[in-house]
């Protein structure tokens, strides 16, 4: 069953990124590791396939949250086939599709990329995907991710921060975060991250965490085991790691909601990826 805190915003999905498994063995892995949801990773043709490889339908169904596609390639016919087979079998509602932009992208071109399909009335929930290429340490990129704020508020669109994949390790990530502010919907992690001795970029991907995590908004974390994961899989191997983070994540969650409720702004000791 997924282990879920009452009162806290936060849900924790299995990313299928990083792992070449049919949608059948994620369901199985999710249900075993007590996940929320699962975040489908479809930005390539083999992970797309995978995706569509659901088998039967069962009572452990974990929903499918979020579909990560190419902003150029949403509109191909098999994408368009994946989303509908998955908003088909789950009674919760369609998943979310984001639209993942190149990295370096401009806002001209995110503009041009975003608005044919913005101009049709999309049956789907939509986000901005940036994807871990995309984030760079100084003012310039801070300044060009509260522009890309502003343009999904302007679209009624939420983002989507992918930080499992390699990133610019002087990236600001409490700035950065709140310079996306409460558009922020999903946040993508290697399982590693979420760990209060995390080191290197996992340790700036949990002070994202942490920042996201105090914002009080509702927000998706998507775990993600980052390298390629052999067929057959044991179920034991797939989930220990995830159950880890999801675990250290709800009781953040919940340690801030405590925060909240008892009127104070920081906790001497809070849990953290300092280790303090």
């Amino acid at each position: 069953m997924p282990r879920r805190i009452p009162g806290i915003p936060t849900t924790v999905s299995l990313s299928t990124r990083g792992t070449l498994m049919p949608a059948w063995l994620v369901q199985h892995v999710a249900a075993a590791a007590g996940t929320a949801g699962v975040d489908i990773d479809a930005t390539s043709a083999v992970n797309s396939w995978l995706a569509l490889r659901l088998g039967t339908l069962e009572s452990a169904y974990v929903p499918v949250r979020s579909v990560w596609l190419p902003c150029e390639a949403v509109n191909a016919a098999w994408n368009q086939r994946l989303i509908e087979r998955l908003s088909e079998r789950q009674e919760s509602g369609p998943p979310r599709v984001v639209l993942v932009l190149p990295p370096g992208g401009t806002l001209r071109e995110l503009t041009k990329c975003l608005e044919p399909i913005l101009a049709t009335a999309s049956p789907w929930p939509l986000a901005i995907g940036l994807s871990s290429g995309f984030f760079k340490g100084g003012r310039p990129h801070l300044v060009q991710l509260g522009a890309i704020r502003r343009f999904a508020e302007e679209w009624d669109l939420v983002m989507a921060v992918d930080l499992s994949g390699r990133f610019d390790p002087t990236w600001e990530a409490e700035a950065a975060i709140a310079r996306i502010g409460d558009r922020l919907s999903i946040l993508r992690l290697g399982v590693t991250a979420p760990s209060r001795s995390a080191i290197g970029r996992d340790r700036v991907a949990c002070r994202a965490l942490h920042a996201a995590i105090d914002r009080g908004h509702a927000v998706d974390i998507a775990l993600s085991s980052v390298r390629l994961a052999p067929l057959p899989i044991a179920p034991r191997g797939a989930t220990e790691g995830i159950r880890r983070a999801t675990g250290y994540i709800l009781d953040r969650a919940a340690f801030h909601a405590e925060a909240l409720r008892e009127g104070i702004d920081h906790f001497e000791g809070s849990p953290s990826s300092r280790g303090s």
